[in-house]
């Protein structure tokens, strides 16, 4: 499993609403979480000239990113990705659903709940996360990636070639996500004269 669906994560009656939604997500406003700092390293990111100075930068935004203002937000967090890890999936959730419900503003316990969500089969609540994360961070380029990733599985090919390339935006280093719009433009644009 690579590294970013990981740390990834609309019902599907509204998967053409949250096709259409992806491009108006990324233009809404982010979360106010050390905005300075993450729009300086954001800068940078999509800058980076190599995978190695795109991972530091990386970690660094994540560093932020998992920072809810909260100690107690912070633990469900922390003890629910553990729980996550060792596929304790009831816990996992308990704790996720804990962390949005204290603190709905907060992009990464939205993330998390999608990425548990995803792990367990679940793209319909996975893909209602996401949408959630992205309101809050439009420029989180893990959940465009899973988003990607689910709508690829789906057969939507068009909205996954479309987060695909939002993620790219904003993390020019993602090599699976280049390789997936290689991919995905022949199958949905089709073959260049």
């Amino acid at each position: 499993m690579a590294l970013w669906l990981t740390r990834l994560f609309a019902p599907l009656r509204l998967l053409p609403a949250v096709a259409l939604l992806v491009p108006l997500l990324a233009a809404g406003s982010a979360h106010a979480q050390g905005t300075s700092d993450l729009d300086g390293l954001f800068d940078k990111l999509a800058e980076a000239e190599s995978p190695a100075e795109a991972d530091l930068i990386e970690n660094e935004i994540w560093r932020l990113w998992l920072k809810s203002g909260s100690a107690t937000v912070d633990l469900m967090v922390a003890r629910g990705t553990e729980a996550l890890r060792s596929q304790d999936y009831a816990v996992a959730l308990d704790l996720f659903s804990m962390a949005v419900e204290l603190a709905p503003d907060y992009p990464e316990g939205w993330n998390k709940r999608a990425t548990l969500y995803y792990v367990i089969d679940d793209y319909e609540a996975a893909i209602s996360d996401i949408s959630q994360v992205l309101v809050r961070e439009p420029r989180h380029w893990a959940a465009l990636m899973g988003l990607a990733v689910m709508m690829d599985d789906l057969d939507r090919k068009d909205a996954a070639l479309t987060a695909y390339r939002q993620a790219v935006a904003i993390n020019p280093q993602l090599d699976d996500a280049h390789e997936a719009i290689k991919r995905l433009e022949v199958e949905v644009e089709g073959r260049g004269i």
